[in-house]
């Protein structure tokens, strides 16, 4: 194959190994989506939201210096809340049997831009287990918190709940994916089994790849052809011989 290709040649490639290009995007489709459907285990979530008020009240009107100071604070909560003082108190809640740094994996803490409201987000396996786990993440910073920092109140927004639909896999990202996935590789391989077949094709070939002059070209006939040809000859062998008799 040339360095360079037209867009008729390119056609004319995917058209001799479109069969190959369709089979190999229907295996790659088919395999992800077996891999989605039953090696994939479906992930829920579910988000418990916490306020938390460090300006003691004194009577006076909260200023944006006591709001900032609280915004600030939460970046700490966060930190505070992925720490064994809380963690080890949620798995003993719930009788869980993950390891420390197994539930810390799970937890996702959400934050909003200039509010004090901050959502502990944790993702499992069962929408109640991770609805279970995001209540105990709140209950066990809200009771352990004030031994930490000195703070005004804590506050639970709203308590999680069970999310049946899951938030993972993707099952069209993921199909789409292996339909991509399958004809990209069907054509690499229908451009590598070109460009690695060294056998003539045309003229051209001979001309720029091995330097031999083009002198001809025999025609591919069917096995009817030749028949009709060899009748053709021996007919006219047949005329011959009795033209020679009449002279």
């Amino acid at each position: 194959m040339s360095e360079e290709i037209s867009l008729s040649e390119l056609f004319s490639l995917l058209k001799r190994h479109s069969s190959r290009i369709i089979l190999s995007s229907l295996i790659i489709f088919m395999l992800a989506g077996v891999y989605t459907f039953f090696f994939v285990t479906p992930q829920y979530e579910s988000t418990s939201k916490i306020v938390v008020n460090q300006t003691q009240n004194t009577g006076q009107a909260i200023t944006n210096t006591d709001i900032q100071t609280n915004l600030n604070l939460i970046n700490t909560y966060q930190s505070i809340i992925r720490e064994p003082i809380i963690l080890e108190d949620v798995i003993t809640m719930t009788d869980s049997d993950l390891t420390i740094g197994q539930l810390r994996e799970k937890i996702n803490v959400q934050t909003q831009d200039n509010s004090l409201v901050f959502g502990v987000t944790v993702s499992a396996d069962s929408p109640y287990e991770a609805a279970e786990l995001a209540n105990a993440i709140a209950n066990s910073f809200e009771s352990k918190i004030g031994s930490i920092l000195e703070v005004e109140s804590v506050t639970i927004l709203s308590q999680a709940t069970p999310v049946l639909n899951p938030v993972s896999p993707n099952i069209p990202l993921n199909i789409a994916l292996g339909l991509a996935i399958g004809v990209f590789l069907g054509v690499a391989f229908a451009f590598l089994s070109d460009y690695l077949d060294n056998t003539v094709k045309d003229s051209q070939f001979i001309n720029q790849n091995i330097g031999w002059t083009d002198l001809g070209a025999i025609s591919l006939m069917t096995e009817k052809e030749l028949k009709d040809m060899a009748v053709r000859h021996e007919e006219q062998k047949n005329e011959t011989r009795r033209g020679r008799r009449v002279v």
